[in-house]
């Protein structure tokens, strides 16, 4: 992303110099300080969504220069966000038109906001950061399931999610709500791995595993365990992860049976809330 900084910088330069301004001419229109300015034309740095306008319009950029700078501080602001071995994994989760979960908490993209917050503020001593700037962040990737063409999403949970509480019996609840909901959305599906099947090849804990398909692109996979993570796209590699959840998947409970349980689990276990 610090390429396409440093061509909209050069396209400013070009622009100010086709103009007949200097860089103290064109920060004074701003008003910017002419060392900003020059950062700017080298990529070094960033203005805001407003200063961007501005020069835009100064030069005539016709809104290009301002959508290059937009897209990146989107690319800053996730690398602010997320820890460094996620950042392919979100570019690749925005482009897939499949996504094969499998976790022992809920999936980002379906968390409710209550139940994001309470995951990442729990995380807030080991990563740091601004914990609502995280969870604006997480609820934003959720596009991708109400996107006029979303996403196949298909989720294997391990049985301890729906029972592990989470920020309070009543964030549970309304999370294992927001479940079932989605679950009756044609493209996404949720399956239960319960406590009395074990995983493929005597694995006792995988962390959070996606698998992803991508258009024109190999498939791809993605694994963190909480305190670390990769993104991996070479096939032999790709394809030891196929094997597991393809294995996995045989020993999963039915989605019917799932969504039975995620009821169950939501009644009977957190029967304080509200949302029967």
């Amino acid at each position: 992303m610090r390429d396409l900084a440093s061509l909209a910088g050069k396209m400013l330069r070009n622009r100010r110099k086709a103009k007949g301004l200097t860089q103290a001419g064109l920060g004074a229109l701003i008003p910017l300080s002419q060392a900003m300015i020059a950062g700017i034309e080298l990529g070094k740095e960033v203005p805001s969504a407003e200063a961007g306008k501005l020069l835009d319009d100064a030069v005539g950029g016709d809104g290009e220069l301002a959508a290059m700078w937009h897209h990146v501080r989107k690319d800053l602001h996730t690398q602010a966000t997320y820890p460094v071995w996620s950042h392919a994994y979100l570019i690749a989760e925005a482009e897939a038109t499949r996504i094969q979960h499998f976790a022992n908490i809920v999936p980002g993209v379906t968390q409710t906001e209550d139940y994001a917050r309470a995951i990442i503020t729990s995380a807030a001593p080991l990563f740091g950061g601004d914990i609502e700037d995280k969870v604006e962040a997480r609820m934003e990737r959720r596009i991708i399931l109400d996107r006029d063409d979303p996403v196949w999403f298909w989720s294997i949970l391990d049985e301890s999610a729906l029972y592990r509480v989470v920020g309070s019996h009543d964030v549970m609840c309304a999370q294992l709500t927001h479940l079932l909901d989605l679950a009756t959305r044609p493209r996404v599906t949720f399956r239960v791995l319960p406590y009395d099947r074990g995983m493929p090849g005597g694995v006792i804990s995988i962390g959070a595993l996606l698998l992803l398909s991508r258009p024109g692109k190999n498939e791809a996979v993605y694994w963190e365990s909480g305190l670390n993570g990769a993104f991996l796209e070479a096939p032999r590699e790709v394809e030891v992860y196929r094997s597991f959840y393809d294995h996995l998947d045989l020993d999963v409970l039915s989605p019917q049976a799932s969504t039975d349980l995620i009821r169950k689990a939501r009644e009977e276990h957190h029967a304080r809330c509200e949302h029967h």
